[in-house]
């Protein structure tokens, strides 16, 4: 048994039964053990329990062990190859109790629990009637049995390894970069221009452009030959999904990195093997006997050929050919989808054991001791249409490197967890909750889960921080829903197996992985006080449902088990998500914890229908009936019904309540039993923490509920005479008056509003400290996504203007000032200097204030003192922030005029300032692009398509004029040359013609037929036309201009000589146009056009010649 680092002696005989187990089932006991420190499995059966028994050194070397009731093993001693040096001939012999003289019977067995391992490892052999296994079989039954032997229990005991997570990733990069590869960042792990994909998945992704030759010039990336690069990546949803393995075993991730080294066009190969073994074996010093690699066998049945190519590679850099293996399509042959790029791949395959033993047949068989740890592809077919492979003109290389198994491997770690990428955010977790140090077990010998729980939160945390870095946040869609699911799923691991607090548990492990990883990713670092934030809104909302929906899964599990079911309900599961939160993976781990499963389908059914119910019941709530005079004076006289206490609105969490009426929209009725399903009504309570629309503020959606008896849908809050109507429909179950109830707000929406609002006053008073006292609030709307603020004012507000307004607020915003808020009798509120409200609007007595940076009581101690002028004051009934801080920033993204002396203006605050200030620091990046671009068609039309993206972006007001600015400049650069060059095409367009009939050959050439050296330039052509219509009457000339990149232009003059022959230009033109696509236009004797068909072109010039021909057959020219 180990504990920590000390293997605490078997003391009874089930401890030693256990320990011994897959020596018995061999028919193994240990001997063989020679001077010390020879390596050999070894466990003394003979002498029983107690009494002094032989430790059970397994893979240990014997001159580490001591007493059997302590051993402690010295630092270091730990490792999954120290058997690396024992003839494979050393032999576990049979021993008192086992089977003199193996059977066939015993052999069978034996050779069935190593699942695999005996291959080439052990034979029957009649030597003493003893079973022969190798060393490394040794090791490999008891990793399959005690896989933490292999582990470092705690990684504060354990030395720094030779080749730390860090120098294995700097090696890497330095190494290409010497062999002449540019080292290019990694790509954000949200990819901004492929809509296929919901994360950056491979390292591969960024570079796809220049695989599918769509690589623009203005993109860096299209003067890249040689790259090298650590890809941030993520596998958690879509087509590839890790998640549902994360915690389970030694080397799934959501979140990891691909090493990579490029070659786009340049090396191919060779090279690219030569320096994959070099830098394997040379560089990092893995042993070349514990290497394997793959090539590609062939499919004739698709007319491939194996790549021998690759195989000879191998042996010619010293890879003996045992270790060499043919692979197929599914595993060395990649495809980047239905259609284009793909190639053979050689892969190189790494052997965790060791010890002399031949591994290969457990290449590519999902065995977690013999892993491939870097996959070389050689991108040289396309893929068509009619899935048959054209050579391509260009090769590449690609290749990936998993960078935490490349460490596992340098560190002589069977499990990735058990690196130094990981046992900091250990420590940090241990430090954090108290838990157990990690000792690496998995499954069953994980028996208190927490292991699992260790490796899910370190995990976790990694794909939270990154996603959140680089723009992925938390919300109900595509990436954000992956996000808030593993948050979710982690919360749920933290508080199950650490008992952690939830609401900022996440956030405590940030700093370590930032102190981990932020050099080499700096987005981390930049952006750790946003995660931090993020991270806390999220885990505050969850644990507010987190006891409750876990309670109610217990109920489901509890009612399926008795039932006899093995399948929760997805009725059921569906609630649970609705209700609860709790995303359907989640559900199904629990599941899997209590011996059941969901049924996807049976989810999937509830979902829709639920959708389905809701879509047509909101659209019927929108219009629902407000209460009328009559209807507030019967709640007040008949129904005798107390106006609700809502101040709970202001306060954070659930709360208790209970029914007092339900609306119909016509009356009032004490129970929904019966009201058919979907109907939109009405809830009244005694009680409630709902917002309900005003002032501007949208009012709040969430549920009313009965645990697992009613749901009542709230989609909109209306207050009138003071009744608080919560406007909806029932999802399930009924309601009654008197029924006791849960009132729960969205809080994920409301944060945002909260933001917005607080936001709102904050730019309210930059605009009066800026635009002067004149400006006066008009009205407002604040929802989850941004500000609208309506003022007086005479005049635009110039963009110095907001510049100023947003600089003051942003100020208001850093000091993470403390808002302040007081309800004050309406007269004394009235007194308060600098005081802000919206004109005309009337207020209750007493009236709410809300202040921004100072107390309220100190408003009304001094009311007149002019100080207060400086801060943002004014009467509010809404929901705010504590602090400023939480807004993050304010950004103007529109300023307008919509009345007379009435202007408007549209701000984003939080995540949704941070996106599109992201946006413009990405379309700045597309123009500066744009400006390298060589003037040519192709920067035309990079302008063009710009100058439409950026009228549509809904960017910082600032940013958007400084983008328009810089952009005009580029417009003007291209107008200007663009001018420069048609003039002097003009010349060399008539140039090029006149200088043909100049020639002594041409001088009595009637024609010209030819594609000039022009761009696609119309005026040219025109000029050419007009030369020769005025000038040269007699000749003919069809001239081309253009390319298959920038389009093209064609024109013909038919001077007298051709037209006496009976040729028109109108017959000629369309000749032409049916090859080149488009119409010509124009009056005898001339026509001019552009094709649709550029790549047509040269085809054009030919068919213009072959008409010509044929026309004049028989004539004389």
């Amino acid at each position: 048994m180990l504990q920590g680092r000390r293997l605490v002696g078997a003391t009874t005989q089930s401890e030693w039964a256990e320990l011994a187990e897959l020596a018995d089932l061999a028919g193994l006991v240990a001997a063989g053990a020679g001077r010390a420190g020879d390596l050999a499995c070894q466990a003394n059966l003979s002498r029983g329990a107690g009494g002094g028994g032989s430790v059970p050194a397994f893979i240990r070397p014997l001159r580490q062990l001591t007493h059997p009731r302590g051993t402690f093993y010295p630092s270091g001693a730990v490792a999954p190859r120290p058997l690396e040096n024992v003839p494979s001939g050393s032999v576990c012999c049979t021993g008192p109790g086992a089977l003199s003289k193996p059977t066939t019977t015993a052999w069978k067995k034996f050779t069935t629990t190593t699942r695999g391992f005996i291959n080439g490892h052990a034979t029957k052999q009649q030597h003493n009637s003893r079973i022969a296994v190798s060393p490394a079989l040794c090791a490999a039954l008891t990793f399959r049995r005690y896989p933490a032997l292999f582990a470092r229990p705690s990684s504060t005991m354990a030395e720094s390894p030779k080749w730390t997570g860090l120098k294995v990733r700097q090696t890497f990069l330095e190494y290409f970069e010497k062999k002449g590869h540019t080292i290019v960042p990694s790509s954000s792990v949200v990819p901004h221009n492929d809509p296929t994909l919901l994360f950056t998945n491979a390292g591969m992704n960024q570079f796809k452009p220049i695989f599918l030759g769509t690589v623009a010039k203005a993109d860096p990336l299209s003067s890249l030959k040689r790259a090298v690069d650590t890809q941030k990546c993520i596998r958690a949803g879509g087509k590839h999904n890790d998640l549902d393995d994360v915690g389970k075993d030694s080397y799934h991730h959501t979140f990891f990195e691909m090493l990579g080294n490029w070659s786009f066009g340049d090396y191919f190969k060779k090279e690219a093997i030569e320096m994959s073994w070099d830098l394997l074996t040379n560089v990092y010093g893995l042993d070349p006997a514990r290497l394997y690699v793959t090539y590609f066998e062939g499919n004739p049945a698709m007319g491939l050929e194996p790549d021998l190519e690759a195989k000879n590679l191998w042996l010619s850099v010293g890879v003996p050919e045992d270790h060499i293996l043919p692979g197929n399509m599914k595993d060395n042959f990649w495809e980047m989808g239905d259609q284009g790029p793909c190639g053979p791949c050689s892969e190189v395959h790494y052997d965790k054991v060791g010890g002399g033993r031949n591994a290969s047949s457990l290449v590519n068989q999902d065995d977690p001791l013999v892993v491939e740890v870097w996959n070389n592809v050689f991108i040289q077919f396309d893929r068509q249409q009619d899935k048959s492979l054209k050579s391509l003109p260009a090769k590449h290389v690609d290749t990936g490197m998993g960078f935490e198994r490349l460490v596992s491997a340098l560190q002589d770690k069977i499990s990735n967890y058990a690196t130094d990428i990981f046992t900091p955010l250990f420590d940090r977790i241990q430090e954090v909750t108290g838990a157990r140090p990690y000792t690496d077990k998995y499954g069953k010998d994980d028996v208190d889960g927490i292991d699992t729980a260790y490796r899910v939160v370190a995990d976790h945390i990694r794909l939270l921080t990154f996603s959140m870095a680089d723009g992925a946040v938390p919300n109900n869609d595509g990436r954000g829903y992956v996000v808030r699911r593993v948050l979710r799923r982690g919360v749920r691991y933290a508080r199950k197996y650490f008992g952690a607090e939830i609401g900022s548990f996440f956030s405590q492990i940030l700093p370590a992985l930032v102190d981990q990883m932020g050099h080499q990713f700096p987005e981390i670092a930049k952006k750790q006080k946003d995660i931090k934030e993020i991270l806390d809104e999220e885990e505050e909302a969850f644990s507010r449902t987190l006891d409750r929906g876990e309670r109610q899964f217990e109920k489901y599990a509890a009612a399926t088990a008795k039932s006899g079911a093995k399948t929760l309900s997805g009725a059921d599961v569906w609630r649970l998500y609705d209700t609860f939160g709790f995303p359907e993976d989640l559900t199904q781990l629990m599941a899997e914890e209590r011996g059941l499963s969901i049924d996807a389908e049976e989810v999937a059914v509830a979902r829709e229908r639920a959708r389905e119910a809701s879509k047509s019941v909101k659209e019927a709530v929108q219009t629902f009936a407000k209460l009328n005079v009559h209807q507030i004076a019967e709640l007040e006289n008949e129904h005798k019904i107390v106006r609700p206490s809502s101040e709970a609105k202001y306060l954070r969490g659930d709360l208790h309540s209970r029914v007092e009426l339900i609306y119909t929209g016509t009356g009032f009725v004490k129970t929904t039993k019966d009201i058919p399903a979907n109907t939109p009504l009405g809830i009244l309570v005694d009680k409630t923490n709902f917002y309900a629309e005003s002032g501007g503020q949208v009012a709040d959606t969430g549920r009313i509920v009965i645990d697992d008896v009613a749901e009542f849908k709230v989609l909109d809050v209306q207050e009138y005479g003071g009744y608080v109507v919560h406007n909806g429909y029932l999802e399930y179950g009924e309601l009654s008056s008197g029924d006791n109830v849960i009132c729960e707000y969205e809080e994920l929406r409301r944060a945002p509003i909260r933001n917005n609002h607080t936001g709102t006053h904050v730019l309210n008073h930059a605009l009066r400290e800026v635009l002067g006292d004149d400006v006066n609030q008009k009205g407002s709307l604040v929802d989850q996504d941004k500000l609208r603020f309506d003022f007086s004012h005479k005049s635009a507000v110039s963009l110095a203007e907001i510049k100023k307004i947003e600089e003051l607020a942003n100020a208001n915003i850093q000091r993470n000032l403390k808002v302040f808020y007081k309800d004050v009798d309406l007269a004394s509120a009235r007194e308060i200097e600098g005081v802000r409200a919206v004109f005309g609007e009337t207020y209750p007595d007493p009236v709410r204030v809300v202040s921004v940076g100072v107390d309220v009581d100190e408003l009304l101690r001094t009311p007149k003192k002019a100080e207060w002028r400086g801060y943002s004051v004014e009467f509010c009934g809404g929901t705010h922030v504590e602090q400023t801080g939480l807004i993050k920033d304010v950004v103007v993204v529109e300023e307008s005029g919509i009345a007379k002396g009435i202007r408007r203006i549209v701000a984003y605050t939080g995540d949704a300032a941070h996106r599109v200030q992201r946006e413009a620091t990405q379309f700045q990046e597309r123009i500066e692009a744009i400006e390298k671009l060589p003037f040519g068609p192709e920067k035309e039309t990079e302008i063009k398509a710009a100058q439409h993206d950026l009228n549509q972006l809904a960017i910082s007001a600032l940013a958007k004029e400084e983008l328009r600015t810089r952009f005009a400049k580029v417009q003007k650069d291209v107008l200007d040359e663009l001018k420069k060059r048609q003039k002097a095409e003009l010349k060399a367009a008539v140039g090029a013609v006149t200088d043909h009939f100049a020639k002594p050959d041409n001088k009595e050439s009637k024609v010209f037929v030819g594609h000039l050296p022009i761009s696609a330039n119309a005026k040219a052509i025109s000029e050419v036309m007009n030369h020769f219509k005025t000038k040269d009457k007699e000749r003919s000339v069809y001239v081309f201009g253009g390319s298959p990149s920038e389009g093209v232009v064609h024109g013909v003059y038919v001077g007298t000589h051709l037209a006496s022959k009976g040729v028109t230009a109108e017959q000629w033109s369309t000749a032409v146009s049916d090859v080149v696509g488009g119409k010509a236009g124009g009056k005898e004797p001339t026509r001019q056009g552009s094709g649709t068909k550029p790549e047509k072109l040269e085809d054009g010039v030919k068919r213009a010649e072959e008409w010509l021909a044929e026309k004049l057959k028989g004539l004389e020219l």
